[in-house]
């Protein structure tokens, strides 16, 4: 008796063995490498000079004002700001898909009154005599890498302002990956 209960185990056992031998099994693949987090955003810089939000024209425009002048923006005047590195959708002439979403998140980050953080890369000005400048919001939100990890514009970078660029990148991908705002919308 003890025998034929021996002989049952071995035989379940090399059953057992038998089936995981020959049945696949699921393929077992890394987990994917995150891209860039919150923590890999660059805070506000030590030389950022700080701006009141005037209005904001769309997506990745807006007319600001700044405390004091310095060796970017020279007056106190209104200064049209275009944000550096991204594009977003057009509101007008004609009204393309997101624009009015990549607007309204701006104005979400940058409402009228409030304060940020602006600092120039290499080319100050643009063919339009708008200021180019990355912006961080008085929390430290570094407001064009949010953009563009939220869907709501891409990538568009002009040598020499390229200080951003593999991170904008980055960004785009995991945000159009993720088929978030435009890249599920348009």
């Amino acid at each position: 008796m003890i025998r034929r209960a021996a002989v049952g185990i071995l035989l379940l056992a090399a059953v057992a063995v038998a089936i995981w031998w020959f049945v696949p099994r699921e393929t077992v693949r890394p987990a994917p490498v995150a891209g860039p987090t919150a923590a890999a955003m660059p805070g506000i810089p030590s030389d950022a000079f700080e701006m009141t939000v005037e209005s904001v024209h769309d997506g990745d425009t807006l007319r600001a004002r700044v405390a004091a002048p310095n060796a970017v923006v020279t007056d106190t005047e209104s200064t049209r700001v275009r944000l550096i590195g991204l594009d977003t959708p057009e509101i007008s002439p004609d009204l393309e898909c997101w624009g009015t979403e990549a607007t309204t998140s701006l104005t979400d980050l940058l409402p009228p009154g409030a304060t940020l953080w602006a600092v120039a890369d290499q080319e100050v000005r643009d063919q339009y005599g708008r200021h180019l400048l990355y912006l961080w919001t008085a929390d430290g939100t570094f407001v064009n890498a949010q953009l563009i990890a939220q869907g709501d514009g891409g990538v568009m970078v002009f040598a020499p302002n390229t200080l951003h660029e593999a991170l904008f990148r980055a960004l785009e991908a995991e945000a159009s990956a993720a088929g978030r705002g435009l890249w599920g919308a348009c």
